[in-house]
């Protein structure tokens, strides 16, 4: 989609990169990835707030084949953080004033919000020597993950199910914790250092199937709240979730329109 302004690319100012990093660029293999990580940083200082160096710029900027510069530019936009205007150039994509509008919120906060006793329960707490094919291509990672089943309940009825699936090589403490009276979020944050600096997330309204109805004990057809999603410490992918949630339950909050992000403490789940 088009930007809904005319652009002059001769008066369009943006930062550009004035000279090579002090050290080399890493090998080929990872060349792609490190520009996304230079481009994004910027973004977020706000060093770029509209226009991107071009190909052209990165290629020289970097040390790297017009080729590999725009297959870095073709992948931030396809991870829905810029856009590409044919002949004009890439910018930061600005926010969708109609996106952002359902944030979840932590179980524990939720039932806070509405006055209710919260309580969880775990169901399942193993290790996989290797992740289904979804999670594995969520996390980018094929080695041993940490499995999690929780079953979230108000007053003692199952509002949320969790499934969710978290990276051995960074999380593996987990399976001595006692998921039931502490915070998934709070263990990655606090006990290992793993800041939650970023989430994606897909959210869908279904009815549950014969086995996920007998966990809420609602028969087969009842309307949920059907939701994926990975959470990043910087751009490593650290946990894959997937949650149904009752379809009946409302959802309230105030925040402010616009965020691309989650205030903390919201959006992470417990």
């Amino acid at each position: 989609m088009g930007r809904p302004r005319n652009l002059n690319p001769e008066r369009v100012h943006y930062t550009t990169l004035t000279s090579k990093p002090s050290s080399s660029c890493p090998p080929a293999t990872s060349k792609c990835l490190f520009i996304k990580q230079q481009m994004i940083q910027g973004m977020r200082t706000k060093r770029f707030t509209d226009r991107l160096p071009s190909e052209n710029q990165l290629a020289a900027a970097f040390g790297v084949s017009r080729m590999t510069a725009r297959r870095a530019l073709v992948e931030l936009e396809a991870e829905g953080l810029v856009e590409r205007i044919r002949g004009k150039g890439t910018y930061v994509k600005k926010p969708d004033p109609a996106m952002g509008y359902f944030i979840v919120q932590p179980s524990r906060r939720h039932a806070e919000t509405l006055g209710v006793s919260y309580t969880s329960r775990v169901i399942e707490l193993r290790s996989l020597e290797k992740p289904p094919p979804m999670v594995a291509e969520h996390l980018g990672y094929d080695g041993m993950t940490i499995l999690a089943r929780r079953l979230h309940c108000f007053d003692g009825k199952p509002v949320r199910y969790e499934i969710r699936h978290l990276r051995g090589d960074l999380c593996a403490s987990v399976l001595f914790e006692d998921l039931e009276a502490v915070s998934i979020h709070e263990l990655l944050v606090d006990r290992l250092d793993l800041p939650l600096t970023r989430v994606w997330q897909h959210i869908t309204a279904v009815t549950l199937d014969t086995a996920t109805a007998a966990v809420f004990g609602e028969p087969v057809g009842h309307p949920a709240f059907h939701i994926f999603r990975t959470t990043f410490t910087h751009e490593t992918p650290v946990t894959f979730v997937e949650y149904f949630i009752r379809g009946e339950l409302a959802f309230e909050d105030t925040f402010a329109p616009g965020r691309t992000e989650p205030p903390p403490g919201l959006g992470f789940g417990h």
